[in-house]
């Protein structure tokens, strides 16, 4: 039996994306697409938990955890340039500086990663898209 908590702090940032108001709808995957893979724009995102070793509560008498650092690799495939910074938006707008609500946590502030990389064209899918990820933090405490 797990305590859960990796898959509700996941869970809580796709809602977050989920709950995107504009339409047309954001087609979201958690992990790999569906197959067939739909026409563009759509977004796929990957997420990781840690439980880093350097955890400064492991200075607790219990000497446990109690700080994780969930990470969301959101990969946008666009058409083109100018809609994949539509999309990319409308992510920023869901998941920067949102606090999600995560049963048994205290979830600190999303935060954007530095660094991703620029989107470029991507012909994997048989045609000409343009694709990019960009990387959102939370770190939360139990």
């Amino acid at each position: 039996m797990t305590d859960g908590l990796d898959q509700a702090i996941i869970d809580a940032g796709l809602a977050l994306l989920r709950a995107d108001a504009i339409t047309p709808a954001l087609v979201i995957f958690d992990g790999q697409p569906t197959n067939p893979t739909p026409a563009p724009p759509y977004v796929v995102v990957w997420s990781t938990v840690d439980w880093p070793a350097d955890d400064p509560a492991h200075d607790a008498l219990d000497n446990r955890s109690e700080h994780a650092v969930a990470r969301w690799f959101v990969h946008i495939v666009a058409e083109n340039l100018r809609q994949w910074r539509a999309i990319a938006q409308r992510v920023r707008t869901q998941l920067l500086n949102a606090r999600p609500a995560v049963a048994g946590m205290a979830p600190g502030l999303i935060r954007m990663e530095d660094g991703s990389p620029p989107p470029t064209a991507d012909e994997s899918l048989g045609s000409p898209y343009i694709s990019g990820v960009h990387v959102f933090r939370l770190t939360c405490d139990t």
